[in-house]
C-alpha cells in the first residue's frame, strides 16, 4: 500500500545522520550503532511517527495498549498522522488463518455443547421476565466490511431502538430488563455469538463487530485494514477498556491486533478476556446501574423535599390560623370589656340621677 502523505521529519531519525555519527566513532562502535538504528527503524516504520512521539516508545504490539489512554480523545492531527504512517502487515499468513479457523470451529462447537444447559436456563428466564423473543438479531459489520446477522440473548425490552448502540441511547436503563441486567453484568448475553464462530462469520478473538450506524469507526477500521480479519467475541480493545474506549482508539487497537495477530497473542487475549469478564472491568452495565441508582436517589430526594415543603406550608398555615384566632379572641375580649364598662357607666349615671331626685 503506497503512502500519499509526508512523514514528520522530526519524528524519525534519518539514516544519513546516524551514518555520519557512526563514522566519527571507532569502527566497531559505528557498526553497532548502525545495527541498532536498523532494528529501531524497522519497528518504527511498522508503527507510526505520531504514536512514537506520543507514547515515547517504538514497540507497537506490546506497548500501544499500555501507552495510549483508550478513553482519551487525542488531537485530529495525531489521528491523521497515524493513518498516514500506519503500515499493514503484507503477509498472507495462510497457515495462521487456517489454524485460527480450525481453533474457532472446535472451540465454539465444544463450548456450545457444554453450555447448552445454561443456554436453556437463560432462555426460560428471558421468556418469564418479559415479552419478546429469546434471541436478539442485529446486522453488524464483519470481514471485508460485509454485514452479517449477529446473535445475542435479548437483554432489552422489545420497544427499545433496534440498530443503535447502547452507549448512544439516552437513559438506556429504561429499556434493560431485570434478567438483561444480570446477563450484561456477566457478559452472558454475548454467548449466542458462538454460533457465528461455528459458521465462520466470527472468530473467538478479533475485533468487536459494531452496528452500521457507527460509520466513523467502521470507516477508520477500513482504512487501517481491520476488515481483512473476522470480528471476534473479544479482542485487543476489549481487554484495554472495553465499552469505555474512544472509537478512534478502538480502531487503532484493532488495527494493531490484525497487524500482529498470532496464535500466542490469541491465547493471551483469551486469558485476559476471562480476567476482564470476571472483574467486570470496562463493563458499561455498571455505569448504567449507577446512573439508575442515582436517578432513583434523585427522585427520592425530590419526593422528600416536596413532602418537607408540604409540611412547612401546613405548619405555616396552622400557625397563621392559630395567630388569627388569638387576635380574634383578643378582639372579642376587648369588645366584651368595653360593653361591661359601658353598662357600669350607665348604671352609675342612673344611681346619680335617682339620688338627685
Amino acid at each position: 500500500m503506497k503512502k500519499q502523505c509526508k512523514r514528520n521529519e522530526n519524528s524519525i531519525i534519518s539514516t544519513e545522520s546516524v551514518i555520519q555519527q557512526s563514522r566519527s566513532m571507532p569502527e566497531e562502535q559505528g557498526k553497532k550503532a548502525q545495527r541498532s538504528f536498523a532494528e529501531e527503524e524497522s519497528v518504527a516504520l511498522s508503527f507510526s511517527a505520531a504514536a512514537n512521539q506520543l507514547f515515547g516508545s517504538n514497540k507497537a504490539e506490546e506497548e500501544i495498549g499500555g501507552k495510549i489512554d483508550p478513553q482519551k480523545k487525542y488531537s485530529d492531527e495525531f489521528y491523521k498522522r497515524y493513518l498516514c504512517d500506519f503500515q499493514q502487515n503484507p503477509k498472507k499468513r495462510r497457515i495462521f488463518r487456517f489454524v485460527k479457523r480450525t481453533f474457532d470451529f472446535f472451540v465454539s462447537l465444544i463450548a456450545l455443547a457444554v453450555l447448552s444447559p445454561l443456554f436453556l436456563l437463560i432462555a426460560v428466564a428471558i421468556k418469564c421476565d418479559s415479552k419478546g423473543p429469546v434471541l436478539f438479531k442485529q446486522q453488524r459489520v464483519g470481514i471485508n466490511r460485509k454485514t452479517f446477522t449477529c446473535y445475542k440473548f435479548r437483554s432489552m425490552k422489545i420497544d427499545a431502538p433496534h440498530d443503535v448502540a447502547t452507549s448512544v441511547l439516552e437513559e438506556p436503563e429504561q429499556y434493560i430488563t431485570r434478567v438483561g441486567r444480570i446477563l450484561r453484568k456477566l457478559s452472558l448475553d454475548e454467548l449466542p455469538q458462538l454460533f457465528c464462530c461455528l459458521t465462520g462469520k466470527m472468530s473467538i478473538i478479533g475485533y468487536r463487530p459494531i452496528v452500521l450506524s457507527e460509520k466513523h469507526c467502521n470507516d477508520m477500521r477500513e482504512k487501517l485494514g481491520v476488515f481483512t480479519f473476522r470480528p471476534g467475541l473479544s479482542g485487543y480493545s476489549q481487554v484495554h477498556g472495553r465499552d469505555g474506549v474512544y472509537y478512534k482508539n478502538k480502531a487503532i487497537l484493532d488495527a494493531e491486533y490484525v497487524k500482529n495477530a498470532s496464535v500466542w497473542l490469541d491465547l493471551k487475549l483469551i486469558f485476559q478476556t476471562i480476567a476482564v469478564v470476571l472483574t467486570r472491568k470496562g463493563n458499561n452495565s455498571e455505569e448504567i446501574d449507577n446512573r439508575e441508582k442515582i436517578a432513583k436517589k434523585e427522585a427520592e430526594v425530590l419526593q422528600e423535599v416536596a413532602a418537607a415543603e408540604d409540611i412547612a406550608r401546613k405548619t405555616v398555615a396552622e400557625e397563621g390560623a392559630a395567630e388569627e384566632s388569638v387576635v380574634t379572641e383578643a378582639v372579642m375580649k376587648d369588645g366584651d370589656a368595653v360593653s361591661v364598662a359601658a353598662i357600669a357607666e350607665k348604671a352609675e349615671r342612673k344611681i346619680i340621677v335617682d339620688i338627685n331626685q
